[in-house]
């Protein structure tokens, strides 16, 4: 059922109207970039795979070699969640599906599973005729533990900044830009599918600790969204 309309007037502007109304069908660039992201990856991963197939020596996967350094690129969906405005009375959106994407350097400090990793994290939804654009820069320590000699799975916290972006789809309105302090956490499973190359899957969550101000010029405007992602990806060691 499609949500109740909530209209309210910007002291600066419009921001009523219809809010279960579909997103554009053109759709949103960000969700096209991740689905194309995400089948590069795998097609990437399914390479290496094949290419390792053909080895006639036995590839022990359960110590990758390397010097400890890995990337990883995944893509993904930005799941529903709920949007809270402020300007200044409150409103509530429902946000819909989006696109999302997040890229992971990282260094395995030998200590008993323990890494550090710097993460980078966007995500894009339309809601109505709006799009709600986020981003995240976090520094993250992750734990990974190792089921056998290609699975593992893994847990995440980090610590960074949040950006909030909120405008008409037209670009003619801009109702929220700024950056806030937030955190990231995030669980998944990889699995090791040749010599440093394995396929990863992942569930994340992304939120500031505060509402996002946007002082300048709507003075006393607010957002607070949290964005839930499902990705999957690739990692590679080095």
């Amino acid at each position: 059922m499609a949500p109740a309309p909530v209209a309210f007037v910007h002291r600066n502007g419009d921001k009523g109207g219809n809010i279960g109304d579909c997103a554009d069908a053109k759709g949103t660039r960000l969700t096209r970039l991740a689905i194309a992201a995400g089948i590069a990856a795998c097609a990437f991963a399914s390479s290496a795979l094949a290419a390792d197939l053909i080895v006639d020596k036995a590839v022990d996967y359960a110590t990758p070699s390397g010097n400890g350094l890995y990337i990883e690129l995944l893509a993904g969906a930005a799941l529903p969640g709920t949007y809270e405005y402020t300007d200044p009375d409150p409103s509530s959106y429902d946000i819909p599906l989006g696109g999302a994407v997040a890229g992971v350097i990282g260094f395995d400090t030998g200590l008993g599973g323990l890494s550090v990793e710097g993460d980078v994290f966007a995500s894009q939804r339309d809601y109505g005729s709006w799009t709600l654009t986020t981003a995240t820069a976090m520094a993250a320590l992750k734990f990974t533990a190792e089921l056998d000699d290609t699975f593992a799975v893994y847990g995440a916290a980090g610590l960074g900044g949040f950006y909030l972006h909120d405008e008409d789809q037209d670009g003619s309105d801009v109702w929220i830009d700024g950056w806030g302090l937030g955190y990231l956490l995030k669980a998944g499973v990889t699995a090791q599918v040749a010599d440093n190359v394995s396929l990863v899957g992942e569930l994340r969550y992304a939120n500031s600790f505060a509402p996002i101000e946007y002082v300048d010029p709507f003075d006393g405007a607010a957002g607070h969204v949290g964005v839930a992602a499902a990705l999957v990806g690739v990692k590679l060691d080095f």
